[in-house]
């Protein structure tokens, strides 16, 4: 897949997902937007893809990693819209297991697609928002020779702590990417339920592959 290939540096798609902290590998990360890409590209970069430890491994500080960096909170709710309110509090418990599940398992079996690429910031702007503070960190992706891909990395401010709640890639949102699909499921099952069901196959259908 030509976009995991260039984009895999950057933490492999949003994912936005959810995971146990995993304590060899725990992280503090910076509070300032440009020094934390730059950090949590270095954590994902030689603290994952190419550190010299065990497929299992990997993929456990992969989750740890998103655990730490991303705005999960957020996330969940935004890419189920407004159905997140109408669902029940074991059916979002649900779906947040189901959505890092599926995310973890998906990009998990990308990492060997690593292919030396490097992750600079070239901008960063913020602005104010009725959720609190977004920053924008504008970052090239690729490796030397080759044209770099246009990575925006989107960051909320709660309270003091950064999370990554979208990554625009050469101007697509990944998190609206992620809204569209999981609401056209919503639309087509008419609730959390018939979401979480789909979800729970597609793991299924890659665990199996995945042998």
């Amino acid at each position: 897949m030509y976009f995991a290939k260039r984009v895999i540096a950057s933490l492999m798609a949003l994912g936005l997902m959810f995971g146990a902290a995993n304590p060899s590998f725990a992280m503090e990360l910076p509070s300032n937007p440009s020094a934390f890409v730059q950090e949590l590209s270095r954590l994902a970069i030689d603290g994952i893809l190419k550190a010299e430890v065990s497929p299992e491994e990997k993929v456990a500080r992969f989750d740890d990693l998103l655990n730490s960096a991303f705005d999960l909170d957020f996330i969940s709710r935004f890419v189920v819209g407004g159905y997140w309110k109408k669902a029940t509090e074991a059916e979002q418990t649900e779906f947040q297991s189901l959505f890092r599940d599926l995310n973890v398992i998906n990009w998990g079996s990308r990492f060997n697609e690593y292919g030396g690429q490097k992750i600079n910031v070239t901008n960063t702007s913020s602005r104010e928002t009725r959720g609190g503070t977004i920053h924008e960190v504008t970052t090239n992706i690729g490796k030397e020779g080759e044209k770099p891909l246009q990575v925006i990395w989107v960051l909320r401010d709660n309270n003091g702590k950064l999370g990554v709640i979208d990554l625009k890639v050469e101007g697509v949102s990944l998190a609206l990417t992620f809204q569209s699909e999981y609401k056209a499921v919503l639309k087509n099952t008419g609730s959390m339920t018939g979401l979480n069901d789909v979800l729970k196959a597609k793991i299924e259908d890659l665990r199996a592959k995945q042998g």
